[in-house]
Protein backbone atom coordinates (compact mmCIF):
# COMPACT_ATOMS: atom_id res chain seq x y z
CA UNK A 1 0.00 0.00 0.00
CA UNK A 2 2.53 2.46 -1.39
CA UNK A 3 1.59 6.69 -1.11
CA UNK A 4 3.39 7.05 -4.37
CA UNK A 5 0.52 5.48 -6.78
CA UNK A 6 -1.69 8.19 -5.19
CA UNK A 7 1.37 11.03 -6.26
CA UNK A 8 1.80 9.18 -9.98
CA UNK A 9 1.17 12.71 -12.43
CA UNK A 10 3.82 14.03 -9.90
CA UNK A 11 6.52 11.33 -10.41
CA UNK A 12 5.36 11.27 -14.32
CA UNK A 13 6.81 15.35 -14.03
CA UNK A 14 10.03 14.29 -11.81
CA UNK A 15 11.12 11.31 -13.92
CA UNK A 16 11.24 14.17 -17.05
CA UNK A 17 13.67 16.61 -14.66
CA UNK A 18 15.56 13.22 -13.90
CA UNK A 19 15.82 12.33 -17.84
CA UNK A 20 16.84 16.12 -18.46
CA UNK A 21 19.80 15.78 -15.96
CA UNK A 22 21.17 12.46 -17.32
CA UNK A 23 20.25 10.91 -14.20
CA UNK A 24 18.04 7.98 -15.87
CA UNK A 25 17.47 7.22 -19.72
CA UNK A 26 14.50 7.93 -21.17
CA UNK A 27 13.73 4.58 -21.58
CA UNK A 28 13.98 3.90 -18.08
CA UNK A 29 11.50 6.84 -17.61
CA UNK A 30 9.34 5.32 -19.95
CA UNK A 31 9.33 2.27 -17.44
CA UNK A 32 9.26 3.55 -14.37
CA UNK A 33 5.83 5.50 -15.34
CA UNK A 34 4.61 2.05 -17.45
CA UNK A 35 4.81 0.68 -14.11
CA UNK A 36 2.02 3.17 -12.36
CA UNK A 37 0.17 2.93 -15.28
CA UNK A 38 1.02 6.48 -16.23
CA UNK A 39 1.88 7.94 -19.93
CA UNK A 40 5.08 10.56 -19.08
CA UNK A 41 4.54 12.17 -23.01
CA UNK A 42 0.67 13.10 -21.48
CA UNK A 43 0.12 16.70 -22.56
CA UNK A 44 -3.36 16.66 -20.06
CA UNK A 45 -1.62 16.22 -16.73
CA UNK A 46 0.16 19.96 -16.56
CA UNK A 47 -2.87 21.62 -17.76
CA UNK A 48 -5.00 20.00 -14.91
CA UNK A 49 -4.38 23.37 -12.88
CA UNK A 50 -5.58 25.27 -15.83
CA UNK A 51 -8.52 23.29 -15.92
CA UNK A 52 -9.58 23.76 -11.99
CA UNK A 53 -8.90 27.01 -12.16
CA UNK A 54 -11.10 27.67 -15.03
CA UNK A 55 -13.90 25.73 -13.67
CA UNK A 56 -13.29 27.69 -10.33
CA UNK A 57 -13.56 30.91 -12.64
CA UNK A 58 -17.02 30.16 -14.54
CA UNK A 59 -18.42 28.61 -10.50
CA UNK A 60 -17.99 32.49 -9.29
CA UNK A 61 -18.73 34.04 -12.32
CA UNK A 62 -22.67 31.78 -12.30
CA UNK A 63 -23.15 32.71 -8.73
CA UNK A 64 -22.37 36.87 -9.45
CA UNK A 65 -24.40 37.03 -12.23
CA UNK A 66 -27.27 35.11 -10.08
CA UNK A 67 -26.51 37.33 -6.90
CA UNK A 68 -27.27 39.98 -9.77
CA UNK A 69 -30.73 38.58 -10.86
CA UNK A 70 -31.70 37.92 -7.32
CA UNK A 71 -30.85 41.50 -5.73
CA UNK A 72 -32.90 42.76 -8.84
CA UNK A 73 -35.53 40.06 -8.78
CA UNK A 74 -38.22 42.35 -7.74
CA UNK A 75 -38.10 45.19 -10.15
CA UNK A 76 -37.88 43.05 -12.94
CA UNK A 77 -41.57 41.97 -15.05
CA UNK A 78 -42.69 38.55 -14.82
CA UNK A 79 -42.17 37.57 -18.42
CA UNK A 80 -38.86 39.32 -18.44
CA UNK A 81 -37.64 36.91 -15.84
CA UNK A 82 -39.04 34.27 -17.42
CA UNK A 83 -37.47 34.98 -20.67
CA UNK A 84 -34.34 35.89 -19.15
CA UNK A 85 -33.71 32.91 -17.42
CA UNK A 86 -34.53 30.64 -19.84
CA UNK A 87 -32.78 32.59 -22.50
CA UNK A 88 -29.61 33.07 -20.49
CA UNK A 89 -29.32 28.93 -19.54
CA UNK A 90 -30.57 27.61 -23.33
CA UNK A 91 -27.86 29.90 -24.82
CA UNK A 92 -24.75 29.34 -22.57
CA UNK A 93 -25.78 25.25 -23.19
CA UNK A 94 -26.05 26.00 -27.01
CA UNK A 95 -22.35 27.39 -26.94
CA UNK A 96 -20.84 25.35 -24.82
CA UNK A 97 -22.52 22.50 -28.03
CA UNK A 98 -20.64 24.78 -30.28
CA UNK A 99 -17.73 24.13 -28.60
CA UNK A 100 -18.05 20.37 -28.02
CA UNK A 101 -18.73 20.45 -32.43
CA UNK A 102 -15.37 22.27 -32.78
CA UNK A 103 -13.62 20.09 -30.54
CA UNK A 104 -12.94 22.27 -27.64
CA UNK A 105 -13.79 19.12 -25.28
CA UNK A 106 -12.91 21.04 -22.45
CA UNK A 107 -14.02 24.46 -23.40
CA UNK A 108 -17.38 22.59 -23.52
CA UNK A 109 -17.66 21.11 -20.35
CA UNK A 110 -16.81 25.05 -18.79
CA UNK A 111 -19.60 26.04 -20.67
CA UNK A 112 -21.89 23.28 -19.17
CA UNK A 113 -20.85 23.68 -16.10
CA UNK A 114 -21.93 27.26 -16.09
CA UNK A 115 -25.04 26.18 -17.57
CA UNK A 116 -25.52 23.63 -15.17
CA UNK A 117 -25.43 26.30 -12.69
CA UNK A 118 -27.83 28.63 -14.45
CA UNK A 119 -30.05 25.47 -14.88
CA UNK A 120 -30.04 24.76 -11.38
CA UNK A 121 -30.88 28.91 -10.79
CA UNK A 122 -33.72 28.93 -13.69
CA UNK A 123 -35.23 26.14 -11.73
CA UNK A 124 -35.08 27.46 -8.26
CA UNK A 125 -36.32 31.28 -9.35
CA UNK A 126 -39.02 29.99 -11.97
CA UNK A 127 -40.47 27.86 -9.70
CA UNK A 128 -40.77 30.90 -7.00
CA UNK A 129 -42.38 32.91 -9.69
CA UNK A 130 -45.48 30.52 -10.37
CA UNK A 131 -45.41 28.86 -6.78
CA UNK A 132 -44.43 25.62 -8.31
CA UNK A 133 -43.74 22.66 -5.66
CA UNK A 134 -43.95 22.87 -2.32
CA UNK A 135 -41.85 20.17 -1.34
CA UNK A 136 -38.00 22.35 -2.04
CA UNK A 137 -35.65 19.21 -2.54
CA UNK A 138 -37.27 18.48 -5.65
CA UNK A 139 -35.81 21.42 -7.05
CA UNK A 140 -32.41 20.25 -6.34
CA UNK A 141 -32.92 16.67 -7.82
CA UNK A 142 -34.30 17.88 -11.31
CA UNK A 143 -31.30 20.24 -11.27
CA UNK A 144 -28.71 17.07 -10.60
CA UNK A 145 -31.04 15.11 -12.66
CA UNK A 146 -30.61 17.72 -15.46
CA UNK A 147 -26.62 18.00 -15.23
CA UNK A 148 -26.64 14.06 -15.01
CA UNK A 149 -26.69 12.96 -18.78
CA UNK A 150 -24.43 15.58 -19.94
CA UNK A 151 -21.93 14.32 -16.99
CA UNK A 152 -22.44 10.88 -18.54
CA UNK A 153 -22.17 12.08 -22.41
CA UNK A 154 -19.31 13.85 -22.00
CA UNK A 155 -17.53 11.03 -19.68
CA UNK A 156 -16.30 14.56 -18.03
CA UNK A 157 -15.39 14.31 -14.31
CA UNK A 158 -16.15 18.25 -13.64
CA UNK A 159 -19.74 17.71 -14.72
CA UNK A 160 -20.06 14.24 -12.37
CA UNK A 161 -18.88 16.37 -9.60
CA UNK A 162 -20.99 19.21 -10.11
CA UNK A 163 -24.28 16.20 -10.61
CA UNK A 164 -22.97 14.30 -7.37
CA UNK A 165 -22.62 17.46 -5.26
CA UNK A 166 -26.13 18.30 -5.78
CA UNK A 167 -27.29 14.38 -5.64
CA UNK A 168 -25.40 14.66 -1.90
CA UNK A 169 -27.50 17.95 -1.50
CA UNK A 170 -30.82 16.54 -2.35
CA UNK A 171 -29.94 13.04 -0.15
CA UNK A 172 -29.19 15.45 2.67
CA UNK A 173 -32.07 17.66 2.55
CA UNK A 174 -34.47 14.67 1.52
CA UNK A 175 -33.81 13.28 4.93
CA UNK A 176 -33.73 15.85 7.03
CA UNK A 177 -37.15 16.26 6.63
CA UNK A 178 -37.78 12.64 7.17
CA UNK A 179 -38.46 11.65 3.10
CA UNK A 180 -36.66 8.41 1.31
CA UNK A 181 -34.48 9.28 -1.03
CA UNK A 182 -35.34 6.79 -3.37
CA UNK A 183 -33.20 7.14 -6.68
CA UNK A 184 -30.33 8.05 -4.85
CA UNK A 185 -28.85 5.04 -6.07
CA UNK A 186 -29.36 6.44 -9.60
CA UNK A 187 -26.82 8.28 -9.39
CA UNK A 188 -24.29 5.72 -7.21
CA UNK A 189 -24.74 3.75 -10.18
CA UNK A 190 -23.94 6.91 -12.72
CA UNK A 191 -21.03 7.43 -10.24
CA UNK A 192 -19.57 3.79 -10.73
CA UNK A 193 -19.94 4.23 -14.95
CA UNK A 194 -18.15 7.26 -14.70
CA UNK A 195 -15.22 5.69 -12.81
CA UNK A 196 -15.69 2.62 -15.46
CA UNK A 197 -15.58 4.55 -18.90
CA UNK A 198 -14.61 7.65 -17.90
CA UNK A 199 -11.07 8.99 -16.24
CA UNK A 200 -9.52 7.87 -13.25
CA UNK A 201 -10.62 10.14 -10.56
CA UNK A 202 -10.29 10.02 -7.26
CA UNK A 203 -12.69 12.84 -6.03
CA UNK A 204 -15.63 10.59 -7.69
CA UNK A 205 -14.20 7.13 -6.38
CA UNK A 206 -14.60 8.87 -2.55
CA UNK A 207 -17.65 9.82 -3.23
CA UNK A 208 -19.22 6.65 -4.78
CA UNK A 209 -17.82 4.83 -1.53
CA UNK A 210 -19.64 7.59 0.88
CA UNK A 211 -22.44 7.88 -1.02
CA UNK A 212 -22.97 3.63 -0.57
CA UNK A 213 -21.92 4.06 2.90
CA UNK A 214 -24.55 7.12 3.87
CA UNK A 215 -27.80 5.28 1.65
CA UNK A 216 -26.65 1.88 3.42
CA UNK A 217 -26.97 3.56 7.11
CA UNK A 218 -29.74 5.63 6.72
CA UNK A 219 -31.52 2.56 4.75
CA UNK A 220 -31.09 0.63 7.83
CA UNK A 221 -32.19 3.47 9.79
CA UNK A 222 -35.16 3.88 7.96
CA UNK A 223 -36.14 -0.18 8.39
CA UNK A 224 -35.02 0.03 12.13
CA UNK A 225 -37.40 2.43 13.62
CA UNK A 226 -41.14 3.55 13.67
CA UNK A 227 -40.81 6.97 12.89
CA UNK A 228 -39.37 8.41 9.43
CA UNK A 229 -35.99 10.01 9.59
CA UNK A 230 -32.53 9.27 10.27
CA UNK A 231 -32.40 7.73 13.66
CA UNK A 232 -28.20 7.13 14.44
CA UNK A 233 -28.12 4.71 17.26
CA UNK A 234 -26.12 1.76 18.45
CA UNK A 235 -27.02 -0.57 15.41
CA UNK A 236 -25.68 1.69 13.07
CA UNK A 237 -22.40 1.97 14.73
CA UNK A 238 -21.81 -1.87 14.19
CA UNK A 239 -23.43 -1.92 10.68
CA UNK A 240 -20.75 1.18 9.80
CA UNK A 241 -18.00 -0.87 11.52
CA UNK A 242 -18.97 -4.06 9.60
CA UNK A 243 -19.29 -1.96 6.04
CA UNK A 244 -15.81 -0.36 6.74
CA UNK A 245 -14.39 -4.20 7.56
CA UNK A 246 -15.52 -5.22 3.85
CA UNK A 247 -14.69 -2.24 2.52
CA UNK A 248 -10.86 -2.83 3.57
CA UNK A 249 -11.45 -6.13 2.02
CA UNK A 250 -12.73 -5.23 -1.02
CA UNK A 251 -9.58 -2.32 -1.26
CA UNK A 252 -7.22 -5.89 -0.71
CA UNK A 253 -8.99 -7.45 -3.63
CA UNK A 254 -9.23 -3.93 -6.07
CA UNK A 255 -5.32 -3.97 -5.15
CA UNK A 256 -4.37 -7.66 -7.03
CA UNK A 257 -6.02 -6.25 -10.15
CA UNK A 258 -4.40 -5.89 -13.46
CA UNK A 259 -6.08 -2.75 -14.28
CA UNK A 260 -3.67 0.85 -13.15
CA UNK A 261 -6.85 2.42 -11.98
CA UNK A 262 -8.26 -0.03 -9.86
CA UNK A 263 -5.07 -0.82 -8.22
CA UNK A 264 -5.19 3.04 -7.50
CA UNK A 265 -8.20 3.00 -6.22
CA UNK A 266 -7.45 -0.41 -4.14
CA UNK A 267 -4.62 1.75 -2.38
CA UNK A 268 -6.26 4.79 -1.71
CA UNK A 269 -9.23 2.77 -0.20
CA UNK A 270 -7.07 0.93 1.85
CA UNK A 271 -5.46 3.60 3.30
CA UNK A 272 -8.93 5.30 4.59
CA UNK A 273 -9.70 2.38 5.73
CA UNK A 274 -6.92 1.37 7.55
CA UNK A 275 -7.01 4.72 9.06
CA UNK A 276 -11.04 4.49 10.33
CA UNK A 277 -10.29 1.22 11.85
CA UNK A 278 -7.41 2.71 14.11
CA UNK A 279 -9.77 6.30 14.65
CA UNK A 280 -12.42 3.44 15.87
CA UNK A 281 -10.53 1.60 18.39
CA UNK A 282 -9.46 5.00 19.64
CA UNK A 283 -12.86 6.10 20.46
CA UNK A 284 -14.03 2.45 21.88
CA UNK A 285 -10.47 2.60 24.28
CA UNK A 286 -12.77 4.24 26.26
CA UNK A 287 -15.12 2.88 29.13
CA UNK A 288 -18.05 5.18 28.59
CA UNK A 289 -19.08 3.84 24.51
CA UNK A 290 -18.84 0.35 25.47
CA UNK A 291 -21.27 1.45 28.91
CA UNK A 292 -24.03 2.72 26.12
CA UNK A 293 -23.54 -0.34 24.05
CA UNK A 294 -24.17 -2.61 26.73
CA UNK A 295 -27.30 -0.73 27.44
CA UNK A 296 -28.58 -0.62 24.29
CA UNK A 297 -31.70 -1.78 23.85
CA UNK A 298 -31.55 -3.45 20.38
CA UNK A 299 -33.94 -3.54 17.37
CA UNK A 300 -34.28 -6.48 15.81
CA UNK A 301 -30.56 -8.19 17.00
CA UNK A 302 -31.20 -11.09 14.50
CA UNK A 303 -31.28 -8.92 11.95
CA UNK A 304 -28.39 -6.88 12.86
CA UNK A 305 -25.94 -10.05 13.82
CA UNK A 306 -27.35 -11.41 10.32
CA UNK A 307 -26.28 -8.48 8.58
CA UNK A 308 -22.72 -8.20 10.10
CA UNK A 309 -22.18 -11.82 9.56
CA UNK A 310 -22.71 -11.26 5.75
CA UNK A 311 -20.51 -8.16 5.82
CA UNK A 312 -17.66 -10.15 7.67
CA UNK A 313 -18.03 -12.95 5.22
CA UNK A 314 -17.34 -10.53 2.49
CA UNK A 315 -14.54 -8.89 3.95
CA UNK A 316 -13.03 -12.60 4.83
CA UNK A 317 -13.69 -13.60 0.76
CA UNK A 318 -12.53 -10.47 -0.94
CA UNK A 319 -9.72 -11.17 1.11
CA UNK A 320 -9.00 -14.57 -0.16
CA UNK A 321 -9.64 -14.01 -3.65
CA UNK A 322 -7.09 -11.37 -3.44
CA UNK A 323 -4.64 -13.69 -1.47
CA UNK A 324 -3.13 -11.06 0.94
CA UNK A 325 -3.94 -10.11 4.16
CA UNK A 326 -6.60 -13.40 4.79
CA UNK A 327 -5.34 -14.16 8.33
CA UNK A 328 -5.66 -10.69 9.64
CA UNK A 329 -8.94 -10.66 7.90
CA UNK A 330 -9.94 -13.19 9.43
CA UNK A 331 -8.86 -12.54 12.85
CA UNK A 332 -10.95 -8.83 13.06
CA UNK A 333 -14.22 -10.52 11.73
CA UNK A 334 -14.60 -13.03 14.37
CA UNK A 335 -13.48 -10.16 16.77
CA UNK A 336 -16.32 -8.13 14.82
CA UNK A 337 -18.94 -10.82 15.93
CA UNK A 338 -17.79 -11.93 19.05
CA UNK A 339 -18.15 -8.68 20.25
CA UNK A 340 -21.38 -8.26 18.84
CA UNK A 341 -22.73 -11.19 20.07
CA UNK A 342 -21.11 -10.58 23.52
CA UNK A 343 -22.69 -6.80 23.39
CA UNK A 344 -26.41 -8.39 22.09
CA UNK A 345 -26.99 -11.04 25.35
CA UNK A 346 -24.84 -9.22 28.08
CA UNK A 347 -26.28 -6.33 29.88
CA UNK A 348 -23.99 -6.11 32.55
CA UNK A 349 -22.15 -2.33 32.36
CA UNK A 350 -19.24 -3.98 34.50
CA UNK A 351 -18.11 -5.91 31.26
CA UNK A 352 -17.11 -2.37 29.80
CA UNK A 353 -14.23 -2.51 31.83
CA UNK A 354 -12.98 -5.94 29.94
CA UNK A 355 -13.85 -4.61 26.70
CA UNK A 356 -11.90 -1.41 27.10
CA UNK A 357 -8.76 -3.33 27.76
CA UNK A 358 -9.17 -6.08 25.39
CA UNK A 359 -9.56 -2.97 22.82
CA UNK A 360 -6.16 -1.09 24.08
CA UNK A 361 -4.32 -4.30 23.79
CA UNK A 362 -5.69 -4.49 19.85
CA UNK A 363 -4.29 -0.97 19.69
CA UNK A 364 -0.82 -1.68 20.79
CA UNK A 365 -0.78 -5.06 18.48
CA UNK A 366 -1.76 -2.94 15.74
CA UNK A 367 0.84 -0.77 16.55
CA UNK A 368 3.60 -3.01 16.20
CA UNK A 369 2.49 -4.79 13.49
CA UNK A 370 2.40 -1.64 11.10
CA UNK A 371 5.82 -0.73 12.72
CA UNK A 372 7.26 -4.50 11.77
CA UNK A 373 5.40 -4.31 8.44
CA UNK A 374 6.61 -0.53 7.82
CA UNK A 375 9.78 -1.78 8.09
CA UNK A 376 9.76 -4.79 6.60
CA UNK A 377 7.88 -3.73 3.33
CA UNK A 378 10.14 -0.58 3.44
CA UNK A 379 6.76 0.96 3.42
CA UNK A 380 7.05 4.91 5.71
CA UNK A 381 2.82 4.88 5.96
CA UNK A 382 2.40 1.70 7.99
CA UNK A 383 5.69 2.43 10.08
CA UNK A 384 5.17 6.11 11.51
CA UNK A 385 0.64 5.42 11.75
CA UNK A 386 2.47 2.32 13.89
CA UNK A 387 4.14 4.66 15.66
CA UNK A 388 1.88 7.49 16.05
CA UNK A 389 -0.71 4.72 17.12
CA UNK A 390 1.51 3.32 20.21
CA UNK A 391 2.36 6.59 21.29
CA UNK A 392 -1.38 8.45 20.97
CA UNK A 393 -2.64 4.87 22.86
CA UNK A 394 -0.65 5.20 25.78
CA UNK A 395 -1.05 9.06 26.02
CA UNK A 396 -4.77 8.51 26.28
CA UNK A 397 -4.57 6.33 28.86
CA UNK A 398 -2.02 8.18 30.73
CA UNK A 399 -4.72 10.66 31.10
CA UNK A 400 -7.13 8.65 31.54
CA UNK A 401 -5.75 6.14 34.00
CA UNK A 402 -2.90 7.11 35.22
CA UNK A 403 -2.07 10.82 35.81
CA UNK A 404 0.74 10.83 38.79
CA UNK A 405 4.63 10.94 37.82
CA UNK A 406 4.80 7.17 39.01
CA UNK A 407 2.47 6.74 35.95
CA UNK A 408 4.38 9.01 33.60
CA UNK A 409 7.54 7.41 34.36
CA UNK A 410 6.44 4.01 33.68
CA UNK A 411 4.44 5.15 30.68
CA UNK A 412 7.55 6.99 29.14
CA UNK A 413 9.62 3.89 30.36
CA UNK A 414 7.41 1.68 28.29
CA UNK A 415 7.70 3.82 25.29
CA UNK A 416 11.29 4.03 25.20
CA UNK A 417 11.38 0.35 25.39
CA UNK A 418 8.56 -0.29 21.99
CA UNK A 419 10.60 2.81 19.88
CA UNK A 420 14.18 0.90 21.17
CA UNK A 421 12.86 -2.42 19.97
CA UNK A 422 11.41 -0.97 17.15
CA UNK A 423 14.78 0.71 16.17
CA UNK A 424 16.67 -2.72 16.70
CA UNK A 425 14.29 -4.28 14.19
CA UNK A 426 14.63 -1.72 11.45
CA UNK A 427 18.62 -2.19 12.13
CA UNK A 428 18.81 -6.53 12.21
CA UNK A 429 16.43 -5.74 8.63
CA UNK A 430 18.61 -3.19 7.20
CA UNK A 431 22.40 -2.28 6.73
CA UNK A 432 23.20 1.18 9.17
CA UNK A 433 26.50 2.59 8.26
CA UNK A 434 29.14 3.26 10.43
CA UNK A 435 27.78 0.15 12.59
CA UNK A 436 29.26 -3.03 13.82
CA UNK A 437 26.71 -6.39 13.67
Amino acid sequence: MRLIRLLKKDLAQETKTWVSNGIISKEQADAICSHYGIDIHDQNSPFYGYSVLITLAYLFLGMAVITLIGANWEDIPRAVRMLGLVGFTLGINLYGLKKYKMGETNAAVGWFFLGGLFYGASIMLIAQIYHIGEHFPDGVFWWAIGVLPLALLLESVVLMILAGTLAFLWFFMESSLNFYPLLFPLFLAAFTWQLIRGKQSYVLFIGLIMGVVFWMEYTLAWYLNDYPGFYFGSENIIFGAGIFLALHGLAKWLMRRKHHNLIDYGTLLGIWTLRFGIILFFVLSFEEPWVELLKTAWKKPGLIFALAACLAAVAIGFAFKANKQLISTTFFSVLYLGSLAVLLVDKNTETALSFQVFDNVILLAMGIWLIVQGIKSSISHYFFLGIVTILLTGLLRYIDFVGDYVGATILFTVFAAILLSAAKYWKSQHDIPGDKK
